[in-house]
């Protein structure tokens, strides 16, 4: 074989597996975001709500801007570095299979292992309670199975002390600019405590969110199970 059909033959080689790596990124880190999160929920198990109530006092950064897509790099410097400091509770939407930790603030780090806080005074079962977390083309990771949520599902919320359930009442699919959903408004308007949980529309760059709305229907004190 010529060195020149050698060299052709090996290019070409290359520039199919550079292809066959980069189509394969995105469920790569898909799939090692699927791994951290379970790890993740396992971890809210080892927390006890005096260790919640300590959290809560615990400094944390509510800065949307600084969210990103999920992608490998991303998920391989933040994925596994789930600050325990900050877990503050837990959102369990059985409809979904979905169980992750409630995390203290809006940061890189905390939608990577779980859904944030997106206001810094909120508290369970009062107002507008309002958690953010990443789309992910798995359904069963992060909130990547939260647009399959229908009006009526419940969603369970709990800080260890006490369980919140809400009921799903109003799904809505808004531009990324409409900060009134995040309001303590909307409860007022609604004459209970309500739960918004928010995801980017498939990605950031569509501009839109989309938001599952829930009202408290019940609160009884937390069991273990």
């Amino acid at each position: 074989m010529r060195i020149g059909d050698y060299m052709k033959k090996t290019i070409s080689t290359l520039l199919i597996i550079i292809g066959i790596l980069l189509v394969s990124l995105p469920y790569i880190s898909d799939f090692m975001l699927k791994l951290s999160n379970d790890a993740n929920s396992k971890e809210i198990d080892k927390i006890t709500w005096e260790d919640i109530e300590k959290n809560q006092e615990s400094k944390a950064e509510f800065n949307l801007d600084s969210v990103q897509d999920v992608n490998l790099t991303r998920t391989l410097l933040g994925s596994r570095n789930l600050d325990r400091n900050l877990i503050i509770g837990q959102l369990i939407i059985p409809d979904i299979d979905l169980s992750l930790p409630i995390l203290k603030g809006i940061s890189e780090r905390n939608l990577l292992g779980g859904v944030g806080t997106m206001k810094k005074d909120q508290k369970m079962g009062q107002g507008n309670y309002t958690l953010a977390g990443h789309y992910v083309s798995r359904k069963d990771t992060l909130f990547g199975g939260l647009m399959d949520i229908k009006e009526g599902s419940t969603i369970y919320m709990t800080d260890k002390k006490t369980m919140y359930e809400y009921i799903v009442y109003k799904i809505e699919i808004v531009q990324d600019t409409a900060i009134e959903m995040l309001s303590d408004d909307r409860s007022n308007e609604r004459e209970k405590p309500i739960a918004s949980l928010m995801t980017c529309y498939y990605s950031s760059k569509t501009g839109k969110r989309f938001f599952a709305i829930g009202e408290l229907v019940d609160q009884y004190p937390y069991i273990e199970q």
